[in-house]
């Protein structure tokens, strides 16, 4: 309930034992800042890399996609020319019927690489 009054002895001793450990705390504060410092020094060489990788993936990423893209128009314009090709054969037939059955086997081929279902 109620506290005792402490001498000056004391008092005195707690506050050198009190220095004592604020002095110790004191210079272990510091080192803890210095790694801290160094440990953002190399966070932020990291986040430059990670930026410029990531730059890097984008600007990949849209070539892929650009690259995907043509390769798909070639596809389609391969199959047009394709269907095109069946159908000058076609006529073809009307004016050299050994002809016709010439081109008719290479169109097969052509036919089953672009036209057929995978």
């Amino acid at each position: 309930m109620f506290k005792r009054k402490r001498t000056k002895g004391e008092n005195r001793g707690e506050d050198k034992e009190n220095r004592g450990t604020e002095e110790e705390n004191r210079g272990n504060e510091k080192r803890p800042r210095e790694d801290i410092s160094t440990t953002i020094d190399h966070n932020r060489v990291y986040e430059e890399e990670c930026s410029e990788l990531l730059r890097q993936l984008l600007n990949l990423s849209s070539r892929e996609s650009a690259l995907t893209f043509e390769l798909f128009q070639l596809s389609e314009e391969a199959k047009v020319e394709t269907l095109r090709l069946a159908g000058l054969i076609a006529n073809c037939k009307y004016y050299d019927k050994a002809l016709a059955e010439e081109l008719y086997k290479e169109l097969d081929i052509l036919f089953c690489k672009y036209l057929e279902r995978k």
